[in-house]
């Protein structure tokens, strides 16, 4: 059985991480250079952001544009992204998983 994580014990908020640093410095970029998006822009923005992605093969600059969409968007919708993930790793680590004949991971239901 995995343990769950329990590195961020006392952290009351993302802001107290290089994470939530960084999130904050995106989401400041975003605000100034894209006041108006939308939650409905940002995810069509993401959909073409995957799509470059594989394209690239996984370039680094092109997985940093989807990490940076979903920082701003973690960050304007006011999800402590830290505890979030932490919290979703959790719930994945007690999950069943089985892969499809693509390779395809997903948890049993």
């Amino acid at each position: 059985m995995t343990q769950q994580i329990d590195l961020f014990v006392g952290i009351d908020n993302d802001y107290n991480t290089h994470l939530g640093k960084l999130a904050q410095e995106v989401f400041d970029w975003a605000e100034a250079t894209f006041p108006d998006r939308t939650d409905t822009s940002m995810y069509l923005k993401m959909y073409g952001e995957v799509a470059e992605m594989i394209e690239s093969g996984g370039h680094p600059s092109e997985v940093a544009d989807m990490f940076i969409l979903l920082l701003d968007y973690a960050k304007r919708q006011k999800i402590d992204i830290v505890s979030a993930v932490i919290d979703k790793l959790n719930v994945n680590r007690r999950r069943q998983w089985t892969t499809d004949r693509n390779g395809v991971n997903s948890h049993v239901k």
